[in-house]
């Protein structure tokens, strides 16, 4: 008989939450940078424009789900995810019940403290959300609710664009349970969402034709870089951490094993059975498929880190595989030192591991933008000059957060625009359409980099004339200038 845990349980859950609001409280700036501005701006004014509420770049399960709290403000959707997090590692726990692991309270623990979650959970990511769904799907699959978690994983692909891979991946476990006929349950949400978009937007190819990757990837004209195949694996201290990761080559040296005597006929094992066919290859398929892309250069990978956020429950099922087995062994001082190791191992290895300082240092957590001191000043300056009433261009969403700009106006009356990104500037001669006064915040990064507007073309633009400068004292790429328009183009 396996004992439930749950004080343990709740104990660590409350250990883990105390770690995430250290981190809230001393951060300086949210996760993932712009995309974490980008997605709360989405949810913030979804009310105002219903369209976002099907935008594949916002993710329409994040933004349904935080819109009512990005009315209050972008902590609000911090706090979205920070539950959602420990929500994960609770349904984690559940699961560990449910397949009868030994001592299932350390699932929150190799949960919870994986240097990814640790470093993304105080943000406004779909990372978080989509975790949550994962961990619920495989709940219900150990609790044989097949009809139920077939349609609640339908929906991965519109949580996020990968879902499509973890979708494939569950196909081994649909055949390893004869559940063929129930199969189109798991591809009815995602029909679901593709004929109403169809129908909202007039485009029945919307879900194909609007996904931002799948764009970038035809238009040719989006380098996201490349590297090695090996990427993830060499950066495996920044995603399970170390001892997981040990874990994790123990598990599937353990299914390995499972395999080859299932080949010889010798009697299945339900939990082997559960993690050869559903963990793994949820994990696998994940893995080999942001390998591949981040190796090939494709579908704007970037070689982002965080993205294993989604499948980190996954992860610590599996570690936790090789904890019941060694625990199994009825050894008192390994059981005892197992436990140790893993408490102690995951939480001081995880903040190393997310690039975070411990708690007893006096150091920032997840400091804020380099250049932020010049933006700062370079609004200030606009509301000094009585500019600040202005149609604003920059490039930096949080600009829009600080200001409540709506960034998603659309339409030719150009007094309902109070922002553009500077992208929105035609450069070619006599066609710039920006209104007279419009002021420009240039920086020579984000405006550099993803406007694109080198410092030259825009001082070459005699209609933009150059009201202030405002240098870095750290480098010259968080340099800020201040642009007024005054001329119109000829």
């Amino acid at each position: 008989r396996v004992k439930r845990n749950s004080s343990a349980a709740l104990f660590a859950l409350f250990f883990v939450g105390l770690v995430y609001l250290w981190i809230a409280i001393r951060a300086e700036n949210p996760a993932g940078g712009q995309d974490s501005w980008n997605h709360y701006l989405y949810a913030r004014w979804s009310v105002k424009h219903p369209l976002l509420l099907l935008d594949l770049w916002g993710k329409p399960f994040f933004t349904v789900l935080a819109m009512p709290l990005a009315q209050l403000g972008i902590k609000a959707v911090y706090l979205l995810n920070v539950l959602a997090t420990l929500g994960t590692a609770w349904i984690c726990y559940l699961t560990g019940r449910k397949l009868a692991l030994r001592n299932p309270w350390l699932l929150v623990i190799l949960f919870g403290f994986q240097p990814v979650v640790t470093a993304n959970v105080f943000s406004a990511l779909t990372e978080p959300t989509n975790a949550l769904v994962l961990a619920y799907v495989i709940y219900l699959f150990v609790s044989d609710r097949y009809v139920l978690g077939f349609f609640c994983a339908s929906f991965l692909p519109i949580i996020r664009t990968e879902g499509i891979v973890i979708l494939l991946s569950l196909i081994p476990f649909v055949w390893l349970k004869r559940q063929w006929s129930k199969l189109p349950i798991l591809f009815s949400g995602t029909v679901i969402y593709a004929i109403f978009a169809g129908f909202i937007s007039g485009k029945w190819n919307y879900f194909i034709a609007e996904n931002p990757y799948f764009k970038h990837e035809a238009s040719g004209k989006f380098d996201p870089g490349s590297g090695d195949f090996m990427h993830y694996i060499q950066n495996h201290q920044h995603i399970t951490g170390v001892w997981v990761s040990i874990l994790l080559v123990g598990a599937w040296l353990l299914i390995l094993k499972y395999g080859l005597g299932r080949i010889r006929k010798k009697t299945p094992d339900e939990m082997s059975q559960f993690a050869l066919w559903l963990l793994w290859p949820v994990f696998l398929g994940y893995f080999l498929a942001h390998s591949t892309i981040w190796y090939l250069g494709a579908m704007g990978s970037h070689g982002l880190i965080r993205v294993f956020f989604v499948v980190s429950p996954v992860v610590a099922i599996l570690a936790h595989f090789v904890i019941h087995r060694l625990m199994n062994l009825d050894i008192s001082l390994l059981t005892r030192g197992t436990k140790i190791v893993t408490v102690l191992g995951c939480f001081m290895l995880t903040f190393p591991g997310a690039g975070l300082p411990y708690p007893w240092q006096n150091k920032p957590v997840i400091p804020a933008y380099p250049g932020k001191p010049q933006l700062l000043s370079a609004l200030q300056y606009i509301q000094s000059q009585h500019l600040e009433k202005n149609i604003l261009v920059h490039q930096f969403p949080e600009i829009n957060v600080w200001q409540n700009l709506d960034p998603f106006v659309t339409g030719s009356d150009l007094s309902k625009y109070h922002t553009f990104y500077i992208w929105s500037i035609d450069t070619r001669p006599g066609q710039d359409w920006m209104p007279d006064s419009t002021v420009v915040i240039w920086d020579n990064f984000h405006a550099r980099r993803d406007g694109p507007m080198p410092l030259q073309t825009i001082q070459s633009m005699k209609q933009y004339q150059e009201l202030k400068y405002f240098p870095s004292k750290i480098d010259t790429i968080y340099d800020v200038r201040v642009f007024l328009k005054v001329l119109k183009s000829n």
